[in-house]
């Protein structure tokens, strides 16, 4: 069982006091020594060890999509966890937890593009382009969803082929676990 934020916050915010108030570096590193003592005791872990995230855009403009197909985000900026496939363009959830997922894609002039958000096979949230008119357009998408461990998640073309999806780090998706 993890540590409780309201619980851990105090003692950070006490840490941060000790750091002031030492009266020297070998007082203060005693100090941290026993704040860590505790924390373990409580099964606390560092926020880095229950970090799960990534980051990926698109990096090459893709043109004629045709219907169901995976969208693969090839520009991995951020892969905490290592949850995100840029080859397959599936997320699968390393561990259970209520997930936040966005995206965002550009189309051009007259561009069509459908996009789902799919969980394990099952359409979740929906976002689109549809017959726009400026030069270029912009929208995205969320989803917050329970997952379990192994659950899928991507983005997906739907209904009909996307006519242009610009890439140069214009579309993205990204998730991370919040709890």
């Amino acid at each position: 069982m993890g540590c409780n934020f309201f619980f851990v916050f105090p003692i950070y915010m006490c840490l941060l006091n000790q750091i002031v108030e030492s009266g020297t570096p070998a007082d203060f590193l005693k100090d941290v020594s026993v704040y860590r003592k505790v924390c373990k005791s409580l099964e606390c872990k560092t926020h880095k060890g229950n970090l799960i995230a990534f980051q990926a855009n698109l990096q090459n403009t893709l043109k004629n999509v045709p219907t169901n197909t995976i969208l693969k985000f090839d520009n991995v900026r951020l892969n905490h966890d290592g949850g995100y496939n840029p080859k397959t363009g599936i997320f699968i959830a390393p561990a259970d937890g209520v997930y936040s997922f966005t995206w965002a894609f550009l189309s051009n002039n007259g561009g069509n593009v459908y996009v789902a958000a799919m969980v394990d096979n099952v359409v979740q949230v929906k976002s689109c382009i549809y017959k726009q008119t400026s030069y270029h357009i912009s929208t995205t998408g969320h989803l917050l969803t329970e997952l379990k461990k192994g659950n899928k998640v991507w983005l997906q073309i739907i209904w009909i082929p996307a006519t242009y999806i610009h890439g140069d780090n214009y579309t993205y998706f990204s998730g991370y676990r919040l709890n």
